[in-house]
């Protein structure tokens, strides 16, 4: 994040634009350290940068824990993602450093993780997801209540936290996906080979490839007022 920080300061400059800081959006409880349980304790994962570190980067942390517009309200940022599906978990044997007690403790549920969401005029919602370790389902679900209920899901972007999943939450989720409506599932980094080909096996033409470098447009129908 601080090495993305600095390279848009920078190419702002070379613009000739007045240096302003970045808005840095955050969620106000980070931990300083998350982690996971290993066969033999608690492995932890590198620090996230601070609150000061961003700051000092270039950056201007905002700090929302609810639900709140961002980028001049072209999208959506929500708070905590209900968890409603038996089927999604969260992050097995997930920890996160608790600085006043010295301790590890128990954060498979990862709450302070948050969808983006936007609305294409004549097509309907897109969401960006994190990870989803609060399950793609659940994370549709409430981008769609978020909307209203009366917008229809267009795509799905991002993550899906499957790449470990087991076949009877793989089929629950094709299963709960399918019945949302989606027209585009875009499976990212986490979400496993799996899953892909359940999507495109179960609904051709329903995946897109998500790689680096790729460039989707999502446009409005011709005609769309």
């Amino acid at each position: 994040m601080l090495r993305a920080i600095e390279l848009i300061t920078a190419a702002q400059a070379r613009t000739g634009r007045a240096p302003a800081p970045l808005p840095v959006d955050l969620h106000p409880d980070r931990p300083a350290f998350r982690g996971f349980l290993g066969p033999h304790g608690p492995i932890s994962l590198e620090a996230d940068p601070t609150f000061a570190a961003i700051a000092a980067a270039g950056g201007a942390p905002a700090l929302h824990a609810e639900t709140h517009a961002v980028c001049d309200g072209a999208f959506l940022a929500s708070g905590e993602i209900p968890r409603r599906t038996a089927y999604e978990t969260g992050l097995r044997r997930g920890l996160r450093f608790d600085a006043e007690a010295a301790a590890w403790v128990e954060d498979a549920l990862i709450r302070d993780e948050r969808l983006v969401l936007a609305r294409v005029r004549g097509k309907g919602l897109v969401v960006f997801t994190g990870c989803s370790h609060a399950g793609v389902v659940n994370t549709a679900r409430h981008a769609v209540d978020m909307a209203g209920g009366s917008v229809p899901l267009y795509a799905v972007v991002g993550g899906f936290h499957l790449a470990d999943a087991e076949p009877p939450q793989l089929e629950a989720t094709i299963r709960d996906l399918k019945a949302l409506g989606p027209k585009v599932l875009m499976p990212g980094h986490c979400s496993g080979w799996r899953i892909k080909h359940m999507i495109e096996t179960e609904s051709p033409g329903w995946l897109a490839p998500s790689t680096v470098g790729t460039k989707f447009t999502f446009s409005s129908e011709v005609g769309d007022a």
